[in-house]
């Protein structure tokens, strides 16, 4: 089973959420808290003052005045006196509006043109509430409002009394212009984030970077050593958690190279010993199959032990295969001879088991070592003769998927349940009661030399098919 590699830049994202998400929200509240936090003060600063003003102003207003005034007296000499000071008290100030209403919320005197004595001031409904504390003597102020001009606004609101009694109420009226500030202050709030989200996102990136750097050569140090390419040191770069790793995996994979090497040595010392008696045996049942040559009984028996001996040299040379360490000789070969050859190869033994052997062989250039591929092939084959019942078929094929080669052997023979699939490339596991059970987990081995893969699909009863992918030539 290949290793899987992570997927580039995952951990860039993840830092990216984890910082990106929760600093921009912490900023958008921030923002969102300052602009209420400083519109309310503002507004509540505006709110006092307008009051002051309008607490000032109604000091100078004769309430006998207002009390004489009634509509259609806004030529009266009384009238223009008590205008003109409004318009003093507005300009020295910097209001916008000066007014005083009755308790019916009619107008007695406005600094705004075209209003007349006995007009309705509809503003002033909307501020009813306000307006009842001060009928009871406080001074108040209103809701922020939109003026005709499109502007906002927001009155204070003080009583003009005569001794302890309040005939009237005066307003002033001022311009909120702090929101067209807010509004600048939210802007730049908004533009002090987006700066901070890029700054963020360039540390992020370039800390995952320096992060992930690392971890993707330790997970390419990881497949090489799944791979058995143990030689390779790997390179610690730091003394933070990455960097233990790193030594902590160098020490696994020296731990991993002695103990193969004493492997090696012992099951090559486990063949040499086998290998002697095994060739003395090979020798005496030669000479004892002369000496029987005119006992046909006897002889059978010989040639028996002459199998069983053949048997045991094919395990020998399995365990010597599967402990050596050959790194294959890639160049680059075309696959279609080199199976059509194997398939000469094995086109007897498919005869002898009465089974038919198909060709689909297209020129596929690929990357390989001949000799190697020719080892698997031939497992392959005769796996599939073993597996399938006489009448049965067997196809050999190659060719290019989406530019990746490939080689193929398919067979109608019994199938691979699903549970002994999952093993099937196990050291030492087999279903026949004669193997080593070394074959496929040698052809992995190769395989995976090569930088290719090996796939196995397979139904009871129908048959198994094992596609071995290879790196393509150029």
């Amino acid at each position: 089973m290949r290793l899987r590699r992570p997927r580039a830049g995952s951990l860039g994202l993840r830092l990216l959420v984890a910082y990106l998400v929760p600093t921009l929200g912490l900023l958008a509240l921030f923002a969102w808290l300052a602009s209420r936090a400083t519109a309310h003060y503002l507004e509540a600063a505006l709110g006092e003052r307008l009051m002051g003003i309008a607490q000032a102003a109604a000091t100078q207003v004769s309430p006998e005045s207002v009390a004489f005034l009634a509509p259609g007296d806004d030529d009266s000499r009384t009238a223009q006196r008590l205008r003109h000071k409004l318009l003093q008290l507005r300009d020295r100030t910097g209001v916008a509006r000066i007014f005083v209403l009755d308790r019916e919320l009619r107008s007695r005197t406005d600094t705004e043109a075209g209003v007349r004595i006995g007009d309705r001031h509809y503003q002033a409904e909307a501020d009813r509430s306000e307006l009842r504390r001060v009928f009871g003597g406080e001074a108040a102020s209103s809701v922020l409002f939109e003026g005709n001009d499109g502007r906002t606004y927001k009155t204070g609101y003080a009583p003009v009394r005569e001794g302890q009694t309040v005939v009237a109420v005066l307003g002033a009226a001022g311009s909120a212009a702090f929101f067209a500030d807010l509004r600048r202050l939210r802007t730049y709030l908004v533009l002090s984030a987006g700066v901070v989200a890029v700054v963020l996102v360039g540390v992020t990136v370039l800390v995952a970077r320096r992060i992930s750097r690392p971890l993707r050569e330790l997970a390419g140090a990881a497949t090489r050593i799944g791979a058995g390419e143990l030689d390779r040191e790997i390179p610690v770069r730091g003394g933070d958690e990455v960097g233990l790793l790193a030594r902590t995996m160098n020490e696994m994979r020296q731990q991993l190279h002695e103990r193969e090497q004493q492997l090696q040595l012992m099951l090559s010392g486990i063949a040499h010993e086998v290998r002697n008696p095994l060739g003395g045996i090979a020798l005496f049942a030669g000479l004892l199959r002369e000496e029987l040559a005119d006992k046909p009984e006897q002889l059978e028996m010989v040639q028996r032990i002459e199998r069983e001996l053949g048997y045991l040299k094919n395990v020998v040379g399995e365990f010597l295969d599967y402990a050596r360490k050959a790194p294959p000789h890639l160049q680059e070969l075309d696959l279609a001879p080199l199976l059509e050859e194997l398939a000469q190869v094995v086109e007897a033994d498919a005869a002898t088991a009465g089974l038919v052997l198909r060709r689909e062989l297209p020129s596929t250039p690929a990357i390989g070592d001949g000799e190697q591929l020719r080892r698997v092939v031939l497992n392959l084959a005769r796996n599939a003769i073993q597996a399938t019942a006489k009448g049965g078929a067997i196809t050999l094929r190659c060719g290019l998927d989406d530019g990746t080669p490939f080689l193929e052997l398919e067979d109608t023979g019994s199938g691979i349940a699903p549970e002994l699939l999952e093993r099937i490339f196990a050291p030492f596991f087999t279903t026949r009661e004669k193997g080593t059970g070394l074959g496929m987990a040698l052809s992995k081995k190769i395989v995976d030399q090569h930088g290719g893969g090996i796939a196995v699909a397979s139904l009871v009863g129908q048959g198994t098919r094992v596609r071995v992918t290879l790196r393509p030539a150029g």
